[in-house]
């Protein structure tokens, strides 16, 4: 009996010897982890000027133009001409500070027919997508948050930047864009008539910002 188990080990043996050589190999995690590509250069940031830089905008009364501006305002802004699919824009903007140049204007606008500023104190300008057209100039596709409403809009500007400086380039932007008040529920009850106030608020924008030159930190 002895002899016959013996002999069906051996006859085993080389069975279990080939299992072993052909299973199939433990596969490694790091290994089956695919890898992804490395993000594309971010834009270059640039850093507002602040006393070079306004929010103003003009309206009709009446009939009457008036005007006024926002006093502060904050921007994140990564441009690059040659990356405009990296480049964004976002600034957040101080109702506070909005001044119509009118004492019982701005205490309208303060109020909740108006833009509500205890509740909404804040905007936001973010864009979305930044093409550059034939004639040089740029559009901004963004959305504009304002009195608890999210619109897009569209936001036409020129850009100058001057490289002559041996440590820093410097950008000025300008751009205007009309919004329709009523688009973001600004002006209701009496207000709301447009022979009042237009619906019309051209809104301009000036900015000088600066950057590092390309390549340095």
């Amino acid at each position: 009996m002895r002899q016959i188990l013996l002999a069906l080990l051996l006859l085993l043996a080389p069975t279990c010897a080939l299992a072993q050589e052909t299973a199939p190999a433990a596969l490694d995690p790091e290994a089956a982890v695919v890898r992804a590509a490395p993000p594309a250069p971010a834009a270059r940031e640039w850093k507002m000027v602040e006393k070079e830089s306004s929010i103003t905008f003009k309206g009709k009364q009446m009939g009457k133009d008036f005007d006024g501006e926002i006093r502060s305002f904050t921007p994140a802004i990564y441009f690059d001409d040659a990356q405009l699919d990296q480049s964004k824009v976002t600034v957040d903007i101080d109702l506070t500070t909005i001044d119509a140049r009118d004492t019982d204007r701005n205490k309208s606008l303060f109020g909740a027919d108006w833009l509500d500023i205890p509740q909404f104190p804040k905007a936001r300008f973010e864009t979305q997508k930044i093409t550059k057209k034939d004639d040089g100039s740029y559009v901004a596709e963004a959305t504009l948050t304002l009195h608890g409403t999210v619109q897009q809009i569209e936001l036409p500007f020129t850009l100058a930047i001057d490289t002559k400086d041996s440590g820093k380039d410097t950008a000025v932007m300008n751009g205007k864009v009309t919004l329709d008040r009523s688009k973001f529920s600004l002006g209701t009850g009496d207000w709301a008539d447009p022979s009042v106030i237009a619906n019309d608020i051209e809104v301009e924008v000036k900015l000088t910002a600066t950057a590092d030159k390309a390549g340095t930190k």
